[in-house]
């Protein structure tokens, strides 16, 4: 993409040569904007292909998930309360911040705002 650019530069600067009476250019004023404008699409049509495909990753590293409700919400009363949090290893400081409504147990649209987790 640089090599692109350079090479745009280099045919504008080039455009006029010194003749005994003055430049003389071999581009209008026009035309020499259309050739900018030309080599920026270039450059930037260039761009995308020369970009890096995503890498793949290691297959042995599991994806984080949305951590289960059930697994959380050991008695089933449909809440989460801060002992169930506590016995699944979950901060006080992370229920704290999903316990929207400060009632000390959380339900299940504030859960859904957990932080992804990765399973072993």
């Amino acid at each position: 993409m640089i090599c692109i650019a350079a090479l745009a530069g280099f045919l504008l600067l080039s455009a006029s040569y010194y003749h005994k009476g003055g430049p003389v250019r071999y581009f209008s004023t026009c035309q020499v904007f259309k050739l900018q404008w030309f080599a920026i699409l270039i450059a930037s049509a260039a761009g995308p292909a020369y970009a890096e495909a995503p890498p793949e990753g290691n297959r042995n590293t599991p994806e984080a998930v949305a951590p289960p409700w059930e697994l959380y919400d050991t008695d089933e009363d449909g809440y989460i309360s801060t002992e169930e949090a506590a016995a699944q290893k979950m901060s006080a400081r992370t229920f704290e911040g999903l316990d929207i409504d400060r009632d000390g147990r959380l339900n299940q649209d504030e859960f859904s705002k957990a932080p992804r987790i990765r399973l072993k």
